[in-house]
Parts: C-alpha cells; structure tokens; sequence
C-alpha cells in the first residue's frame, strides 16, 4: 500500500518503488538536506554528493547488464572487460552518498559501503521535479551532462514559457561529456571535464553523467569547488525526455520539447508519458 510519509511537496511519486520505500524521518531529512545543501552554498563548500544505484552496484562488480552492457550508453566495451579500477577507486573518494530507500538498494549499498549512512537519493529527484534547485540557486547553479542534452536543454531555454517553468533564464555553467561511451576512454573524458570546470563560475552543479561519475564525480570539486549533486535521470527531465512514469517523483512533470527538432540525437532512455508532452514552436 502506498505510504504517504514518502511524499515530496510539489510532486508525486508513481514508480514501482513507491510502495515499499523506508527510511527512518523521511521528512525531517528532507528538510535537513535543503539546509545542507544552503548551507554548503552559502559558504562556499565543495562536496560531492554520490548518488548509488543498481547500474552503479553492476558496473563496479564488473557485470555487463542493461545499462552497463556493451554498446548500451555509458560503454561499447562492457563491464565484464574493461579496467574498472579507476572507477572503483573513485566512488569512496566523495563526500556524501545516497541511494533510494528501498531494500534491495540499501542491501547492494551496505555490501559496497558498509560503514556510511547513506541519504535518500529520493531527496534531488523531489528537488528538480518540484524546481527547488533552480528556484533556491537561481543565478549560481550549472549543469553536467551528456552534451547533446545540455545543447538541447539551451535551446528550451530560449523559451520564455520553459525558462518560467523552470524558474530559471538559464544555467551558468554547461559542463558536457560524450553522450555515448564516456567511460571507454576515462582518461579524455577526465581532460574534457576539467578544461571546461576550470573556467566555471556555479556555486553547485547538478550532475547526469552515468557510470562515469564513479571515476569522474570526486575530481571535480578539485577542478572547480563547488557543490555537486547526483541527479541521475533529472537532467533528462530538464532535457525534456523524462521517463515520467517510471523515475520516482517525476509524474507531474511536464516533458517540454521543441517542434521539429532532431530528437533522433538525443539518447532518450525511455519515453513515457508521451501524451503530457508541450510542444514549443520553433
């Protein structure tokens, strides 16, 4: 039965975890993790906020599946055959971690990390879906990810009805990867990120970027100090290709997308929801 301690005002969770979500004081935490979060902003703090998932368990174990199979989106190698020692190394160099409340992610989270307390990876997905991060950063927050996604997400935003949507003119910082692949070639991805962080103005980022982040997301504060937030999925929401059935939170959002643009470009997970689509005139 769906249990409403778990509710995030401003949106509205139907995946399929929804039902069997626990975590102790889920809403004092959440109210705590928006003071974090200003906290460390206000005072200029550089933290990484690691966000723990199933692909993210498979990849370090060196399991090929979904996600971290060949050709799939973050490899055309394969877990099962590529040197992951960078990407196991970095995932305990972060600051905070999180995962969603459920039992067989917190199991594969202790088994990785068992002496951390992990925050609810719940907490951002309800943070961009309700636009409390962009409204709260306005003016210091940028934005990681696939760079055919922020290119797309830049042209959105030259819409007055998305930039009042989102509660934001624009992201001050654009921080690309190579939206296929990334983690093929770590070391020039890792050139790639640092190049563009070392001019960045944000004071927090919110971060899409895959597997990746697992060799990637610790070294960027180093680049650029500031705050950055594991997001998963909401950078595509922001993209406007959200999977707003099946990610946590997400099924008030609404997908704004541009008419006769070239979305055969853009690597969209999983396109559900289609029917609450705004179509913006070029």
């Amino acid at each position: 039965m769906y249990n409403n301690r778990y509710d995030i005002l401003g949106c509205r969770n139907t995946a399929r975890e929804a039902n069997i979500q626990y975590y102790p004081n889920f809403q004092d935490g959440y109210e705590d993790f928006k003071s974090l979060l200003k906290s460390l902003v206000v005072n200029s703090d550089a933290k990484t906020f690691y966000k723990f998932s199933d692909g993210e368990y498979l990849f370090q174990k060196g399991v090929s599946d979904g996600s971290t199979s060949k050709g799939r989106r973050d490899t055309n190698v394969g877990a099962d055959i590529m040197d992951l020692s960078l990407f196991r190394e970095g995932i305990y160099k972060n600051d905070f971690y999180m995962v969603e409340c459920y039992e067989q992610a917190h199991r594969e989270f202790q088994e990785c990390f068992p002496d951390t307390l992990p925050i609810p990876a719940e907490y951002p997905y309800g943070l961009i879906a309700n636009k409390w991060l962009f409204k709260t950063f306005k003016g210091q927050i940028g934005i990681v990810g696939a760079k055919e996604k922020l290119e797309l997400i830049q042209e959105l935003l030259e819409y007055q009805e998305y930039r009042d949507y989102l509660g934001i003119d624009k992201f001050e910082d654009y921080i690309s990867i190579p939206q296929k692949y990334a983690c093929d070639d770590i070391e020039a991805t890792d050139d790639m990120v640092k190049e563009q962080l070392q001019n960045a103005t944000s004071k927090i980022f919110i971060e899409g970027i895959g597997h990746v982040k697992q060799a990637l997301l610790w070294k960027m504060k180093e680049y650029h100090p500031a705050v950055y937030l594991s997001v998963g999925s909401g950078v595509c929401a922001v993209a406007g290709v959200q999977d707003c059935i099946g990610r946590p939170y997400f099924v008030n959002w609404e997908n704004y997308r541009i008419k006769d643009y070239d979305y055969s470009k853009i690597d969209i997970w999983r396109d559900t929801g289609l029917e609450d689509i705004i179509w913006l005139e070029k």
